[in-house]
């Protein structure tokens, strides 16, 4: 058992190159390239196309595993879903207003102010934010589950989820669906799947074993993974091929999830001090909750940049998404330091502080109540 108390910048280094993963996935999914229609004349940069879808789902995997691997050991504090829910008001209604009053830009999706404020108010709308914050607010009872089984029943409990929300609900979407049967019936969404990662995380922290806490197996184990991505992409010849291999690329395929731990064990086995590095790592939400607003999104990837401009070279589509997906994340980290971190920082911390300071109130009423 490995106990870190130090957190390690080849982590944050992983963090950085997790969102950034991330960021070339949006420019594969969101921009120009129609890759949803399997055209052989294109067959080059479909497979570079699926490549980069790979490596987005990986991107997010790999960020949760980094975020719940210091959780799972951590005192619960409001302070953290209650930071990150500003945050992400600060950028959506500054986006918004920016783009609506300041630039006057016709926005793709027109919102009236009660569809801005109900059920909540967001003008945009950000998944990955949605589940990290329910992550973040049901990380006490699943430590308590956590500190209440031992290492065969948490790996127990990390295989029966992998079956249910990895092999039997891609299952669902390869062969089709059974009879009045949804994915939802077994528990599977992304919020939910979360979870599983959070246990997963929580086994290598506690536990990891031989291989997982040698830097020369887990580095192993990423080569072949990524080889076996990349040899899956290579073998994409058809719609029908594209398709099937492009179910198993989302963030709950059994090959992503493995690929995450052996890439996540890695970094972690490595050992690096930069404040660089960790000044950096700690604007990748601010990345994230930029290039990937709703308003924002379609003027980068269909407006700003389009990738049909690359789509005759598979070579050719790659670097563009390599090179215009490292200026929108340059881009997204000076404007998140200038602005959240410098100029609107202690307005932040001081709401935070003070609805937290709520919280805890009421967390403390209720425990004194009922305990």
């Amino acid at each position: 058992m490995i106990i870190r108390n130090k957190r390690n910048s080849s982590i944050e280094l992983l963090r950085i190159l997790s969102m950034f993963v991330i960021v070339i996935h949006h420019y594969a999914y969101h921009s120009t390239f129609n890759w949803q229609v399997y055209n052989s004349q294109y067959t080059g940069t479909l497979k570079v196309n699926l490549f980069l879808h790979f490596i987005g789902k990986l991107g997010v995997d790999t960020f949760v595993i980094i975020g719940a691997y210091f959780l799972c050991e951590k005192r619960f504090t409001f302070k953290r879903p209650i930071n990150l829910i500003l945050t992400t008001m600060f950028y959506s209604f500054g986006i918004w207003i920016t783009l609506t009053y300041v630039l006057k830009v016709k926005l793709s999706i027109p919102l009236s102010w009660r569809e801005i404020l109900l059920p909540f108010p967001l003008p945009s709308g950000y998944w990955f934010v949605y589940s990290y914050v329910i992550m973040l607010l049901a990380m006490p009872f699943l430590n308590i589950i956590i500190r209440a089984l031992n290492r065969a029943q948490l790996i127990m409990l990390i295989m029966e989820l992998i079956i249910l929300w990895s092999f039997l609900v891609i299952g669902f979407i390869i062969f089709g669906g059974k009879p009045n049967t949804e994915i939802n019936d077994l528990g599977f969404t992304q919020t939910t799947f979360f979870t599983l990662l959070y246990f997963i995380a929580a086994y290598i922290r506690k536990y990891s074993g031989n291989i997982l806490n040698s830097k020369k197996y887990t580095a192993i184990g990423s080569l072949i993974s990524l080889f076996l991505v990349v040899f899956c992409s290579y073998l994409a010849n058809s719609q029908r091929t594209f398709n099937l291999i492009l179910a198993t690329f989302d963030t709950n395929g059994p090959l992503v999830i493995l690929s995450s731990i052996f890439i996540f064990s890695f970094f972690r086995n490595c050992s690096l001090n930069s404040e660089v590095i960790n000044y950096i790592a700690n604007s990748m939400f601010g990345v994230y909750l930029i290039h990937e607003d709703s308003f924002i999104r379609p003027i980068i990837w269909r407006q700003l940049i389009s990738s049909r401009l690359y789509e005759q070279s598979g070579i050719n589509y790659l670097l563009a998404g390599l090179g215009y997906s490292l200026l929108v994340f340059i881009i997204c980290i000076i404007i998140d330091i200038i602005c959240r971190r410098l100029i609107f920082k202690r307005v932040i911390d001081n709401l935070t502080y003070h609805i937290t300071k709520i919280f805890n109130k009421l967390e403390a009423l209720i425990l004194h109540k009922y305990s």
